[in-house]
């Protein structure tokens, strides 16, 4: 007596894509196995509650913050595979630096912070288990334009760091650093017509705003200064989205909404210490010295940090990476890591969405520390009155 075999209609062989598949028992959690007539190769069910959320999503987690362990009743895999395939993943992404550049033509920009930190890496040739990161990041928008890996802060990463922004034509006027040696000697080199200064002048610049808003808190100083400040800078993109699209300019926008403009200056002044450049710093620290020690190319988590922290959303509802380019448009880590380019936003003329964007950016011209004035921040010496 032979036991006749039905075929399961619903169901193809993974291997050969045959319809000849038989069941095959279960395993011993109960998972269903199953067998191919066709090329003889068995295989077994996924769980149905086995739902593994997209890698892209794991992956974002994890620069978030989230440790292996953390993620493992997410993606119901090890630590060890979770792992392997994080930085499958990442080592797949486009680098931050080329992808910047196919968004973004026109890279001249008025003020670049140079900053740098280390953090803890255990590869060949580091004496101290530390590398060191070294920065340009743009003073509107706090956008990284470059970075570059070393063992630890030299001239030469520097060098190489500004060299690469040059051969990319990237242009600025002011190079703002913290008075290193290494980092001016480098400038000198590869922009030698640049001015340095140091990060006294940002928070010089908070101070004079914070002092104005006291003493008149809506006033046409101001907003005179952020038109100015906007006006200075070689990216016009804002102005010529609002008169290609609604006729208008920022000045027009500013004068009819002055409230708008002085409660968000307060706001980015109140919370200076979390959106000052150097909170981006403090924000590379933190995530990377809560884990344990990097044992491998430290580059691709740098550079997926760096891209997913330039393209999460601010509290003002954009990333730093729509605020650069100064046009609304929403992107995503994932798109980012396909290599897609960020989707330009259709909006209407009175929407919350263009008011918040245009505010956003006058706040954040006013704060540049372009203007250096001498002013003592005493009334008998106020141009307020």
């Amino acid at each position: 007596m032979y036991l006749i075999e039905e075929y399961i209609d619903e169901i193809t062989c993974i291997y050969c894509k045959s319809s000849k598949v038989i069941r095959h028992g279960t395993t011993s959690k109960g998972h269903k196995r199953y067998r191919c007539r066709n090329c003889s190769k068995t295989w077994i069910q996924e769980r149905k509650d086995m739902n593994r959320p997209d890698i892209s999503d794991v992956v974002e987690s994890y620069l978030s913050g989230k440790t292996y362990r953390e993620l493992v009743d997410t993606y119901k895999s090890s630590p060890l595979r979770i792992n392997q395939k994080i930085r499958e993943f990442l080592e797949g992404c486009p680098d931050w630096e080329d992808f910047l550049d196919a968004c973004v033509i026109n890279h001249d920009t008025k003020l670049v912070y140079l900053i740098g930190k280390n953090f803890s890496c255990s590869i060949p040739g580091s004496k101290n288990n530390t590398m060191y990161v070294a920065m340009a990041v743009e003073a509107l928008s706090s956008m990284v334009l470059g970075f570059e890996i070393g063992l630890k802060d030299s001239r030469s990463v520097w060098q190489t760091l500004l060299t690469r922004l040059d051969k990319r034509g990237i242009f600025t006027q002011t190079f703002m650093t913290n008075g290193s040696k290494h980092i001016e000697e480098a400038v000198l080199s590869i922009y030698p017509d640049a001015h340095l200064r140091i990060y006294y002048h940002s928070a010089y610049r908070d101070q004079e705003l914070m002092c104005c808003l006291n003493k008149l808190p809506i006033n046409i100083k101001l907003i005179n200064d952020a038109l100015t400040s906007y006006e200075s800078m070689n990216n016009q993109n804002l102005n010529n989205y609002l008169q290609k699209n609604f006729s208008i300019n920022l000045n027009d926008f500013l004068q009819t909404n002055p409230e708008l403009f002085t409660k968000r200056l307060k706001e980015r002044l109140d919370s200076r210490p979390k959106i000052r450049i150097e909170g981006l710093t403090t924000a590379f620290q933190t995530r990377f010295e809560k884990f344990h020690m990097l044992k491998e190319d430290p580059y691709p988590l740098v550079n997926g940090w760096i891209a997913k922290t330039m393209i999460s959303q601010l509290d003002s509802g954009f990333s730093r990476l729509t605020i650069y380019s100064q046009l609304p448009a929403r992107s995503s880590f994932k798109l980012f890591s396909c290599g897609q380019k960020p989707v330009i936003i259709e909006l209407e003329k009175d929407s919350a969405i263009l008011k918040t964007f245009v505010i956003e950016i006058a706040a954040r011209c006013i704060q540049v520390p372009i203007f250096y004035s001498k002013c003592n921040m005493t009334t008998d010496s106020c141009s307020l009155f």
